[in-house]
């Protein structure tokens, strides 16, 4: 029998982590994946933006997620890992809670956030989320020192050049 396994996959990639471990675990211990991005629209309620507007940027949102998951989903089947992939909106860090509770996930992989413990307090990580409220286990996936790096590198761009 096949464990199912939840895996949140983010648009800014600091998944690959979780994803290349869950790779790896595979071949140990058989498991149906789920790859999850959730569209955090919170950010968007109560700011003044319309609900023509939210939409339109909701559905931009939702292609990008597409794009991402679709990158995500590539090693999986290369791998011949069994997988879905799925797009929620909401508060991502109690969504993919909610979702792998009452879904009967075995298992959550995800990745440390890449910020410093007090950014993560401060930011409200998803990752301190998860770990502190899902009923479900969470398995926590450490980037190696270049995959930290790799990371910090990617955000720092991010922040820097417009997309």
């Amino acid at each position: 029998m096949k464990s199912k396994v939840h895996i949140p996959v983010d648009t800014a990639r600091n998944s690959l982590t979780a994803e290349e471990y869950a790779i790896k675990l595979s071949w140990r211990m058989p498991m149906r994946v789920t790859l999850l991005t959730v569209l955090n629209n919170k950010r968007l309620q109560n700011r003044g933006i319309s609900l023509s507007d939210q939409e339109r940027i909701l559905e931009g949102m939702r292609k990008r997620a597409d794009e991402v998951l679709a990158a995500a989903a590539k090693p999986f089947l290369k791998a011949d890992v069994e997988h879905e992939l799925r797009v929620e909106a909401g508060n991502p860090g109690p969504v993919i809670c909610r979702l792998a509770q009452e879904e009967g996930y075995e298992m959550v992989i995800i990745t440390q956030s890449g910020l410093s413990e007090w950014e993560e307090i401060l930011g409200g990580s998803v990752v301190h989320t998860v770990l502190n409220k899902c009923q479900t286990p969470v398995l926590l996936v450490k980037h190696s020192p270049e995959q930290l790096e790799q990371q910090r590198r990617l955000r720092a761009e991010q922040e820097l050049l417009p997309r």
